[in-house]
């Protein structure tokens, strides 16, 4: 069966074929020396049904039967998988191994993904055919509609549609605010837009469309994470510190969502958040940020410290409003200040906690002052 041919348009023609697992050159028209380069050539290979698998084509192309390898100069191709195109390839330097099952290209290789338009650029690409497995190294950069990577090294799938990227790993969105995502290992499922890390990882914020034009004006860390790129949100779990510029806070927890276009985040499990110009920390079992309203809401075993003054209270929940310092606070709540010292009870409370005022109302109210 004819695994790939190799036509030479500028030389006599000359064919690899598979006898048992040994390809063989053909011999040439009788008075001719035989010719191991050649110029201007194609190589393709089929699959047994008949569809082809892989298509390059050189200005220049060597073969050496003892290694069983033919060597390409500027070569370019197109890669198919079950017959349908899925990336198109170009080089400076290239080789296609054996029976055709690996080609290896190096040095200034562009590879283009048919299916989500993205751009790969790197100086190492292998591709193994059997396994839909497109491996990019040394150097990897790629451009997307909705995203820019670098990386060590590139693994991508074309039935999955996932690239998987390692070593050294920015992503940034083609947004503005653009969020730029660091890890050692990512993995981009490109038909679901999700971008997700099992390692740790920091996602920076940045409000301009370039990260080099701006400085970080917000950053997330976690011990892993996803950016989806259609809703634009980040989920960030073990761990996960968010640190704000506009309101300043801290945020910390096990698991939070931060919407970057609803400007908000929130959390199910047990949540931190320091204000340090309040010197103000706020808890509770969970909670949500609306940035846009600067306005806190914590849930279930809500407590709060203030150091000056010095003020401390508890509640089953709370709201707060940081840019005037109000908050409200209702069930089991306990207020208690140093100076003048005393501690209230009560089902609802509202007051600011710097003015030390707060109002208790709602029923059976105790108020203990310490002379």
């Amino acid at each position: 069966m004819l695994l790939y041919a190799l036509v030479g348009l500028g030389l006599p023609s000359c064919a690899f074929f598979k006898k048992g697992n040994t390809p063989v050159v053909t011999e040439p028209d009788e008075g001719q020396e035989q010719a191991l380069t050649f110029n201007d050539v194609t190589l393709e290979q089929a699959n047994a049904e008949g569809e082809i698998v892989w298509k390059v084509r050189s200005p220049s192309a060597r073969y050496n039967d003892e290694q069983k390898i033919t060597y390409l100069e500027t070569p370019t191709g197109e890669l198919f998988q079950e017959g349908q195109l899925v990336y198109k390839i170009q080089s400076k330097q290239g080789q296609v191994h054996g029976d055709g099952s690996k080609i290896v290209l190096q040095d200034e290789i562009v590879a283009t993904a048919l299916q989500n338009q993205a751009v790969i650029r790197a100086q190492e690409l292998e591709w193994l055919p059997a396994e839909d497995l497109l491996l990019v190294r040394n150097n990897v950069k790629g451009t997307h509609p909705d995203l820019e990577i670098t990386a060590n090294e590139a693994r991508l799938k074309s039935k999955a549609q996932r690239m998987e990227l390692v070593g050294s790993v920015v992503a940034t969105t083609q947004k503005n605010p653009a969020l730029q995502m660091r890890s050692e290992s990512v993995v981009w499922q490109m038909e679901t837009d999700q971008i997700i890390s099992d390692r740790p990882v920091q996602i920076d914020r940045h409000l301009c469309e370039k990260p080099q034009d701006c400085p970080a004006s917000d950053k997330a860390i976690g011990d892993r994470g996803e950016l989806n790129l259609e809703t634009n949100v980040v989920t960030l779990e073990q761990q996960v510190q968010i640190t704000l510029s506009e309101p300043p806070l801290t945020i910390n927890s096990d698991l939070m969502r931060w919407n970057i276009d609803a400007q908000s985040v929130t959390s199910e499990r047990r949540v931190t958040i320091v204000h340090p110009k309040q010197t103000l920390t706020l808890m509770g079992d969970r909670g949500t940020l609306e940035l846009a309203s600067s306005i806190i809401s914590l849930f279930g075993n809500v407590s709060g410290v203030r150091q000056v003054p010095s003020t401390e209270f508890k509640a089953d929940r709370m709201t707060w409003v940081i840019p005037t310092e109000e908050f409200q606070a209702e069930g089991n709540v306990f207020y208690r200040q140093v100076n003048p010292p005393f501690t209230v009870t009560g089902p609802k409370a509202v007051g600011k906690l710097q003015q030390q005022t707060i109002v208790v109302t709602g029923g059976d109210v105790v108020t203990d002052v310490v002379p």
